[in-house]
């Protein structure tokens, strides 16, 4: 039985030996990369084993310098409570429902930052390490790296920050069960006693 280092084991020269045809890395999908590293070593997640990390390109043309851009984003953010929700924007019943729900909870606008998935998509930052969240609620299924903190929907996480991922805004609305569930977590989420 001959034993075969796997690519993981290898440096880039070794494996140029092996490989005959060129290799394309896609400087969007190790920028992703890059990013769930980062903010899983920021929320102290186990991401060690070598499979997941991803070093700096070594070529020049995709290292490229650049100024963070501001994740654009609704409201003062005064409680740093970082709220992101799925889509491009909010439709008119969907924000209305969102603002009776904090408002039962005793936050408005000027207390959040209110971040569409489609304004994280458009940044390609690290929304955690540029607004320095104390708590974060996702609602619906966001194409982020955002997405591998998730456990499971309504499961309040408590590490550097406090977090939870919930159902998207139009199934919250149109179901009972899902709002009391809603409901129930935001409760302990802000410490609400009834």
């Amino acid at each position: 039985m001959i034993n075969t280092p796997t690519a993981t084991d290898m440096n880039l020269t070794e494996l140029s030996l092996f490989l005959t045809d060129e290799l394309f890395v896609m400087e969007d999908e190790v920028k992703e990369k890059l990013a769930v590293n980062k903010m899983a070593s920021r929320l102290d997640l186990s991401t060690s084993t070598e499979s997941n990390q991803v070093s700096e390109p070594e070529s020049p043309s995709l290292a490229k310098e650049h100024d963070p851009e501001p994740i654009p984003y609704e409201g003062e953010f005064k409680k740093s409570i970082l709220v992101i929700y799925q889509g491009e924007e909010l439709k008119e019943s969907n924000r209305t429902f969102l603002f009776k729900v904090f408002g039962a909870v005793n936050l408005s606008l000027k207390d959040i930052a209110l971040v569409s998935e489609h304004s994280l998509k458009g940044s390609n930052e690290d929304p955690i390490e540029q607004l320095d969240p104390d708590k974060m609620i996702i609602f619906g299924t966001i194409y982020h790296p955002l997405m591998s903190l998730k456990k499971d929907s309504y499961h309040i996480v408590e590490e550097s920050m406090a977090y939870f991922f919930a159902d998207d805004l139009d199934g919250l609305e149109n179901n009972v069960s899902l709002k009391r569930k809603l409901w129930d977590t935001l409760q302990v989420f802000f410490s609400i006693k009834q």
